[in-house]
C-alpha cells in the first residue's frame, strides 16, 4: 500500500509541476485533447465522403437512387460509414461540452 501512496504522491507532484492545479484538471485536459483528436479523425472521414460524392450526407440520402457513378453496394457501405461518423462526431462534441462545464 505504501508503494501506491508514493506513486500517487509522485504523480500528483509531477502534475503540479506541469502547471496543473489538480489531477482532475490534468485528466480533464488530457481527455479534452483525446476527444478533439477523435473528432478531427471522424470529421476527416466525413470530408472524404463529401468530396467523393460532392454533397453532404443529407443530400446524399435524398439523391441516393439517382447517384449512378457508384454501385449500390458501394453507396450502402459508404452510407453506413458516413452516417456512423456523423453520429460519433456528434457524441464526442457532446462529451466535449460536458467536459467544459
Amino acid at each position: 500500500m505504501v508503494e501506491i501512496a508514493n506513486t500517487s504522491e509522485t504523480l500528483t507532484q509531477l502534475i503540479h509541476g506541469l502547471g496543473y492545479s489538480s489531477v482532475i484538471d490534468f485528466a480533464r485536459e488530457q481527455a479534452r485533447g483525446i476527444i478533439q483528436q477523435k473528432i478531427a479523425y471522424y470529421k476527416s472521414r466525413i470530408d472524404y465522403f463529401e468530396q467523393k460524392y460532392g454533397m453532404n450526407f443529407e443530400i446524399f440520402c435524398q439523391n441516393f437512387e439517382q447517384i449512378k457513378q457508384h454501385t449500390i453496394f458501394e453507396k450502402e457501405d459508404d452510407s453506413i460509414t458516413w452516417e456512423s461518423s456523423i453520429d460519433v462526431v456528434n457524441a464526442y462534441q457532446q462529451d466535449l461540452l460536458a467536459l467544459n462545464q
